[in-house]
């Protein structure tokens, strides 16, 4: 019971802890599936690395200068220039910039050439350019091929919205579609040597935002320093490059914009006001310029006396015409009432010099009529005329005095509107001098205000042109020379750590599912039976299962295997009893027969007669193993009396060594077995033989040779290295104790190689035993 104990406790810690031996030798039978995996991996990561774009970044470093006033009143914080830092790393990755790093860039057309896997963006080597007139926003981010077919012509492919377009176009011809208007133009970078197949994308807005944000890097360096880092990957180093400048350009042009904010502030009021003022003085010009007009001076008070000396003026060419009227008046009625007129020199004073002629002449004619009268008659001719004469001189002037006293009348009139107009001037013109000095005084101030603007207009304008940055560009935009994706070092290490994982955990598994006795360690550490010793696998003549070999190499590690388990059977027979060694294993294949012949072979060595007996009467072997055995006769036989002993022993090559064969297959192995028959039969071979050797069937499949083990003197339970299972040895534990096989051993078979041999049994023990030959047997056991 304490050697029962002590086995299981040395079990369960066999089981808890790691077998060292065994995992060596699992390792070293999975190494060339390890090789392999290897192998696949840092394969798959050469085919990853051929066929992964390679991907560049382009960096620069900035240096980022920010005062605060409390820097300058002596109070420094370390936490201010980290959010100094923060805030314009935000700016710089904000949408407000990226859009106008967008604008600068124009990104709104990117061309693609096709490859057989893989296609490659053509950044400023596009071998033809794309000139849109107007598209679809359906039409955004969707690729449209280009197949070029020649150096005139080119076909046009795209689909939107199940709507599909595919026409052949000649280059610089317009191109008008329900989705897209363009034309197409070839440029140098075209070679008709390569393939032809590209495409390009309309960008969104959106989607360049997008990738920018997505490949855009802005990390601080140093934060002492002040330092950033802006860094741009992209899977054409040109192209990173170039935006990396831009941004570089546009970030240094966007914080001088910011610093001259609040001067351009000042600027644009300056101008609001100076246009302003502008407007005003403008205004009181036009005012002066009309009341120049209006009034004829800039002097009112000169015009105020310039306005009485009109009114007298007036008044007195009033007067004029009014006495030339009155004189006009009495001519007129002279002419009109009397017959004869006579005028003196003062009336025809104010006559012009022809009517005064004229009035003269009236006299002349008056007086020849008077002596007219004297001489001749009223009647006469003469006279007559001379009346006619008179009066047509008389008509000519009243004509004359009415049309003049018209005129005069009229002027008469125009001096009275005149006055009025003078008059009503005169009483405004004190309040224009005064509205005209107010507004004057008005004009001097805007005036003064207006060259004080512009005098602080050009100081904010100097002090904004004299601006310099802050911030300045340590390292400008680098040219990417070495990619940084994919690292063939990182790659290549992943792959050869990802195909040492997959081994560690196929060894791993292999370990886990591997419940097979692999060592004399293990099989000692899981069982409490004695260890005779271990066999060497034998690779020889691998077309037989089972051979007799020590007889032919008696020198060979298999054969000193064999002596070292002979010497410990000889300490197992302490008493000099004439030893009965009973050989079974689980299953078949472990190696029992092959264990029996030899270790019979080894034993007849030593002067010593030795008999085999071939037990297992459901599988037999010994028939294999020696080649002229009679299957008609054998254990079977001697058994049911058919046979007797002498005629059923078989003689080897070696002299000591003797067999006797399983013979016929019987239907009833258990119970001959378990019979007297068997019981007498071993007494008998006691006697002539000093060891004898059973191979029994695999107590695990059949019961046969449970009771052989109970007869044996040395029980020798096979087990064989990398073909038993741990369970196995539950069956051995199960049979020592319940069957009290307390001198139980245990013999390790095939150790190190694991080319096949042994017995051979596995899962179809009986399934081998042919129909023909059952049936015939069957006939033979029918009494």
């Amino acid at each position: 019971m304490d050697r029962e104990f002590k086995y299981n406790e040395e079990r369960g810690a066999g089981f808890e802890s790691l077998d060292y031996d065994k995992l060596k030798g699992i390792f070293l039978k999975s190494l060339p599936i390890v090789i392999l995996l290897v192998f696949i991996a840092i394969s798959l990561s050469t085919i990853v690395i051929r066929y992964t774009k390679q991907l560049f970044e382009s960096s620069s470093t900035l240096q980022i200068d920010i005062k605060s006033e409390a820097k300058v009143l002596g109070f420094k914080s370390f936490e201010e220039d980290i959010n100094n830092l923060a805030r314009e790393i935000e700016i710089i990755k904000s949408k407000l910039f990226m859009s106008k790093v967008s604008e600068v860039l124009d990104f709104k057309i990117s061309y693609f050439q096709y490859g057989d896997i893989l296609f490659e963006e053509r950044y400023k080597n596009a071998p033809f350019e794309v000139h849109t007139k107007s598209f679809s926003a359906s039409l955004f981010n969707s690729p449209i091929d280009i197949e070029i077919l020649d150096g005139n012509s080119f076909k046009l492919r795209y689909e939107n919205g199940g709507y599909s377009y595919s026409e052949t176009h000649d280059f610089r011809d317009s191109i008008s579609t329900p989705d897209l208007k363009c034309y197409v133009e070839l440029t140098q970078e075209y070679n008709p040597d390569i393939d032809n197949r590209y495409f390009f994308t309309l960008n969104s807005t959106n989607s360049i935002l997008n990738y920018l944000n997505q490949n855009l890097t802005v990390e601080p360096l140093d934060f002492k320093a002040k330092t950033i880092i802006v860094s741009f990957k992209d899977h054409q180093r040109q192209k990173a490059r170039d935006i990396v400048h831009a941004m570089d350009t546009l970030y240094i042009y966007y914080t001088q914009l910011e610093k001259n904010k609040a001067n351009k502030q000042k600027v644009d009021f300056l101008d609001e006001q100076l246009s302003q003022t502008e407007n005003k003085l403008t205004e009181l010009e036009n005012y002066f310029e009309n009341f120049t007009i209006d009034n004829k001076t800039t002097d009112l008070g000169a015009n105020l006396s310039r306005t009485i000396v009109l009114l007298e003026q007036l008044d007195s060419q009033r007067f004029s015409i009014q006495q030339k009227i009155d004189s006009y008046n009495s001519i007129y009625d002279k002419l009109i009432t009397s017959d004869e007129v006579y005028l003196n020199p003062a009336e025809i004073t104010f006559f012009p010099s022809e009517m005064k002629k004229e009035l003269e002449r009236l006299n002349i004619l008056y007086q020849n009529k008077q002596i007219l009268q004297s001489s001749y008659n009223e009647n006469t001719l003469v006279f007559q005329k001379k009346n006619q004469e008179i009066n047509f001189l008389k008509d000519r002037l009243i004509d004359f005095i009415e049309s003049s006293r018209e005129l005069l009348y009229a002027n008469i009139d125009q001096i009275k509107k005149k006055r009025s107009r003078l008059e009503s001037e005169f009483v405004e013109l004190p309040s224009k001098r005064t509205e005209f000095s107010k507004t004057e005084r008005y004009y001097g101030l805007y005036e003064e205000f207006y060259l004080s603007l512009m005098k602080n207009k050009a100081e904010f304008e100097l002090a904004q042109a004299g601006t310099v940055t802050d911030y300045k560009i340590l390292s400008s935009a680098s040219l990417p020379i070495e990619p940084i994706a994919p690292n063939k070092i990182i790659y290549y290490s992943i792959g050869i750590f990802a195909g040492l994982f997959l081994s560690f955990i196929f060894i791993g598994i292999r370990y886990l599912l591997h419940n097979k006795i692999t060592n004399q360690q293990e099989l000692e550490r899981l069982s409490s039976a004695f260890v005779l010793g271990t066999i060497p696998r034998y690779s020889r003549d691998k077309k037989l299962k089972t051979r007799l070999v020590v007889n032919n190499n008696l020198k060979s590690e298999i054969s000193e295997a064999f002596r070292t388990i002979r010497t410990n059977l000889e300490f197992l027979n302490g008493q000099k009893r004439k030893p009965v060694i009973v050989v079974t294993s689980t299953i078949g294949g472990e190696g029992k027969t092959f264990i029996a012949v030899n270790l019979g072979g080894i034993i007849s060595l030593l002067n010593s007669k030795v008999l085999l007996i071939d037990l297992d009467m459901r599988k037999p072997r010994f028939h294999e193993v020696f080649k002229d055995t009679d299957d008609n006769k054998g254990l079977s036989t001697i058994l049911i009396g058919k046979h007797n002993v002498d005629e059923c022993v078989h003689h080897t090559e070696l002299p000591n060594l003797d067999y006797i064969p399983a013979g016929p297959i019987p239907p009833n192995p258990s119970e001959l077995i378990m019979g007297e028959q068997f019981n007498n039969f071993m007494e008998l071979l006691n006697e002539r033989y000093d060891t004898i050797i059973i191979d029994t069937p695999p107590v695990g499949l059949v019961t046969d040779g449970i009771h052989a083990l109970k007869m044996a003197t040395i029980p020798i339970y096979i087990v064989r290295a990398d073909y038993s299972k741990k369970a196995f040895l539950k069956n051995i534990n199960r049979l020592v104790k319940v069957h009290r096989l307390n001198n139980m051993s245990l013999i390790l078979n095939s150790m190190k190689r694991s080319a096949n041999g042994g017995y051979g049994y596995g899962n179809g023990y009986y399934e081998d035993i042919a129909e023909p030959k059952k049936n015939k047997l069957k006939s033979l056991f029918q009494f």
